[in-house]
This record gives C-alpha cells, sequence and structure tokens, in this order.
C-alpha cells in the first residue's frame, strides 16, 4: 500500500512538473518577441497612455506633480509650438477636457506601471491574458472530448501556432491591442461551451471579458457587434441556453458603457471636466466621400457644426488634407485640419459626430453602407506587423520618458534593421492562408468535430470579421488592426487539428 502511495506520488508530481514545463513554454512563446528585441515594441499613443494615466493619477493625489518640461525637450517642444500657434488640440489633457478616445483603465495601468519604472509589466499582463483566455476553452473542450489529454499541452501547442502568426508582436506591443482578441476568445467560448462552464470558470470569463471591454473604446464596439452574431451561433447550435452568449456579450457592452459613465462622472466632479471622443467616424465618413459630400451639399449651415471643419479643408487643394489621419492629427497651417480650429469648433465637431453620421446615412444611404463595406474587405487583408515596430518617429516622441527596466525608448536587436519585414510578411500570408482553409475545411466536414468546437471557430471568424468592420469602418483600415486579431487563426486551425486528431484516435 505503501509504495503504490509513493508510486502514485511520483506520477503527480511528474504531472505537476510536466504541466508546468508545458505552461512556462506556452508563456516564453508568447513574450518570445520581448526576449529576443530585449525590450517592448511602442507606438505613438504609448506615451499618450502613460500620460493621460499619470494625469489623472496626480489629479487624485496618488502621484506626485510632474516638474515642467526641460528646454529643448520634445515636451516642450510641442508645448510651446501649441502655444505659439494659439491651437488648443481636442483632446488632450487640460483644464477642460479629457480624451475619452484612449481607455481611462489603461492608461491608468500604464501611467501607474511607468512611474515605477517597470511598464513591461504590461507585456506579462498581454501574455498571461492570452494564456487564460486559451485555457478558459480548452479546459472546458479537454473535460467534453479529450479526457485526461493534459491541458497545458492543450493550451501550448495553439499558443506556439500562434507564435508563427503576429501574436508575440501583439503582446510585445506597450497597447491594449492584444485585448481585441483576447476579448473575442471569452465570447466564442462562452458561445460554444457556456452550458457546460462551472460557476468559478464563468466568472473567470467575465472578468476576463471586462478587463478586454475597458481596455479600448473600439473593444466596446466589437462586442456590441458579437450580440447579434452569437445570438445567430446559438441558434445554429440548437441549445436551450441560446440566450446566454447574447446576454454574456450584451453585459460586457454595459461594463463598456459603465466605465464611460464613470469616467464623465468622475471628469465633471473631480476635474470639472468634460470627457470628448476624437470625431474618428467624422473624418472616415469625409475620406470616404459620402461625409464630404453631405457637407458640399449643406454647408454654410450654422446647424451644422461639422461645416466649419469644411471650411478648415477648403485651404488647400492637396488630396491628402481629406485622409482621416490628416483631419484629426495634422497640424498644418497650409492644409487645415481639426486641429487648426479654434477649441469651441473642435468641440462642436466632436459633439456632432453621431449625428453627423445618421444624417449622412439618411442623406446618402448606399454609398455610406458600401463604404462601410469596402473599408472592412481592406482591413480584412491588412495584417502586417510593421505598426508594430517603433520608428524613428515614435522613438524621438518618447524621449526623456523614463519608464521602461529594459532601459530607455529605443530599438531593440530586431527594431534596429526592419528589412526582414517584408519577408515575414510574405511568410506569414502564406500561412495564414493555410490556417483558414483548414478551419474552413473542419467547420464544414460533415463529421469528425463536436457541434460546439464548430460554434467556437465560427464565433471567432465572425470576431474577426468585426474587427475590420469596426477599426475600417470608423477609423481607417490599418495594418496594426488586422495584426492584433489574425493570430487567432493558428490559434483556432491548431485547436480543431488537434481535437480532430484526438477523436479520431479514439
Amino acid at each position: 500500500m505503501m509504495q503504490r502511495s509513493r508510486t502514485v506520488d511520483r506520477g503527480e508530481g511528474s504531472g505537476v512538473l510536466s504541466a508546468a514545463l508545458w505552461l512556462a513554454l506556452a508563456l516564453v512563446a508568447c513574450l518570445s518577441v520581448v526576449l529576443i528585441n530585449g525590450r517592448p515594441l511602442f507606438y505613438f499613443d504609448t506615451v499618450g497612455y502613460i500620460d493621460q494615466g499619470q494625469s489623472v493619477l496626480r489629479q487624485v493625489g496618488l502621484l506626485a506633480e510632474a516638474p515642467p518640461p526641460a528646454a529643448g525637450t520634445v515636451a516642450a517642444t510641442v508645448a510651446e509650438d501649441q502655444g505659439a500657434a494659439g491651437v488648443a488640440p481636442l483632446p488632450e489633457p487640460g483644464a477642460k477636457t479629457v480624451d475619452g478616445s484612449r481607455s481611462i483603465f489603461y492608461s491608468v495601468l500604464s501611467g501607474a506601471l511607468a512611474a515605477m519604472g517597470v511598464l513591461e509589466a504590461l507585456n506579462l499582463l498581454h501574455a498571461v491574458s492570452v494564456i487564460v483566455a486559451l485555457w478558459l476553452p480548452m479546459n472546458v473542450a479537454a473535460r467534453l472530448y479529450a479526457e485526461p489529454f493534459p491541458v497545458p499541452v492543450l493550451i501550448a501547442i495553439p499558443v506556439l501556432a500562434a507564435t508563427l502568426g503576429s501574436m508575440p508582436f501583439i503582446v510585445a506591443h506597450l497597447m491594449p491591442d492584444v485585448f481585441a482578441p483576447v476579448m473575442i476568445l471569452v465570447i466564442a467560448t462562452i458561445t460554444a461551451f457556456g452550458r457546460d462552464m462551472r460557476a468559478w470558470e464563468l466568472l473567470l470569463a467575465f472578468a476576463l471579458g471586462s478587463l478586454a471591454v475597458v481596455s479600448h473604446l473600439s473593444h466596446l464596439a466589437i462586442a456590441a457587434a458579437m450580440v447579434p452574431a452569437v445570438f445567430l451561433v446559438g441558434l445554429f447550435l440548437g441549445r436551450g441556453t441560446w440566450w446566454f452568449a447574447p446576454l454574456f456579450a450584451g453585459a460586457l457592452v454595459v461594463v463598456g458603457f459603465a466605465q464611460q459613465l464613470t469616467i464623465r462622472t468622475a471628469a465633471e466632479q473631480v476635474g470639472d471636466s468634460e470627457v470628448i471622443i476624437r470625431p474618428f467616424l467624422t473624418a472616415r465618413l469625409i475620406e470616404d466621400g459620402p461625409g464630404y459630400d453631405y457637407l458640399e451639399s449643406k454647408c454654410p449651415d450654422p446647424g451644422v457644426a461639422t461645416c466649419a471643419l469644411y471650411d478648415a479643408l477648403q485651404k488647400s487643394d492637396d488630396p491628402m488634407r481629406l485622409t482621416a489621419s490628416h483631419i484629426l492629427f495634422q497640424r498644418s497651417e497650409q492644409l487645415g485640419s481639426l486641429q487648426r480650429m479654434p477649441e469651441d469648433a473642435q468641440l462642436g465637431v466632436a459633439h456632432e459626430q453621431v449625428a453627423f453620421f445618421v444624417d449622412v446615412l439618411r442623406d446618402r444611404p448606399l454609398e455610406t453602407v458600401m463604404a462601410f463595406v469596402n473599408n472592412t474587405l481592406e482591413q480584412s487583408t491588412l495584417f502586417s506587423v510593421e505598426m508594430t515596430l517603433p520608428t524613428d518617429s515614435i522613438i524621438a516622441r518618447h524621449e526623456g520618458v523614463e519608464a521602461l527596466l529594459t532601459g530607455p525608448f529605443a530599438h531593440g536587436r530586431i527594431t534596429a534593421d526592419d528589412s526582414w519585414e517584408d519577408g515575414l510578411t510574405d511568410v506569414q500570408s502564406v500561412y495564414y492562408a493555410i490556417c483558414l482553409i483548414v478551419v474552413l475545411a473542419l467547420i464544414v466536414r460533415p463529421a469528425g468535430l463536436p457541434m460546439p468546437l464548430r460554434a467556437f471557430a465560427v464565433t471567432v471568424l465572425l470576431g474577426i470579421l468585426a474587427n475590420a468592420f469596426v477599426c475600417g469602418g470608423i477609423s481607417q483600415p490599418a495594418m496594426r488592426y488586422g495584426a492584433r486579431m489574425i493570430w487567432v487563426l493558428p490559434v483556432i486551425a491548431a485547436m480543431l487539428v488537434l481535437f480532430r486528431s484526438v477523436e479520431r484516435a479514439r
């Protein structure tokens, strides 16, 4: 009896060690780009999150006031330029406005970690979130279809498959983008396996989904788009709990709106400020054409605040002035843009963007819908990791910012020379195409995979489309928005192949 107990103990110990090693391998794979590069990747807006978060922390007394920027630094130069021009850029944190376009949660988290000089902790949070988002479906699916197959192995293999895609670059990127696919994986898990999950698994899924939805404004819009999507998938599954997935996704939407309401209330009561969301949708409609055509037919009209933006754009005939990024962020006096307008005019455009969209849609429905469709399709083809790699101008924007354990914001071992990027994009394009073919083939195959696994895959694919629709249609088609989501294709391909293999082995 004693001998048998020792044997069992050794077996259990070996199993725990094996599980730990597989999970460690998954964690290293997630962090591989950080480890190889020697430091995280970052974007123009990384410093924006840090600055906004630290501004909030100062307002509530959790962080000491920062000294004024030293002469000659980037921060000082920007401040001087803005003052000299008499421009009040919208909506940089100031006396009366708070930028609602950035997640306050992610901003405060970034600001706090930066103040402690450990901003790399964000990369660890990203990696752990990815692993947990994969652990949830794998744990339930293993319990249903592959027990006693080791769950850590089931997690590690899809992670390794995603490592060949964009996933480690997104994990390494000091931006909240990684939480978009995390949220989709959580919603897909609830859609496929919700009725088979234990209470603590459901609570963990909701906590992770809530973290994801409050990390970026686009995630709220994607969650809203997923409500009807998972409703249809639930009906297709034909289960009695078809309502649970849309209820879960709807609950995430409520969490996102609750955050927005809390931020607005706090800004008004604590800082006597107004939360403003940049008019991304207005800029998108103007670049696509329907918005500009509408303004051309309506302006001048004192009842249309966006006519002020139309007037600003008439200062030049340069076609670049009508690109969404130029409209929102360009400060060229010759070309004209939102940021060359007086502050009250900027605020008027921001306040009006939803009403402007409704008016444009009513006036030009076909053109507006087709613009959204075209942008969605274009976004679906953009997935290079190039926008995760810091450029010299991005590095210059972070000059003097001390936030990293690994040293200043600078090029790492793989970003100083990005000549490899085009080749990687070509290889990954083929890889994603193969993964998509595998996924579609296993979904439509008449036998071999349980219906919940197919539902999981279909929901993830719908999530990829929702991301393309929201980011491409409301903001602008960009490599960054595609790269953050496309790595889930290898994940679901590996997952379906794994469980197909287990099923055949039985």
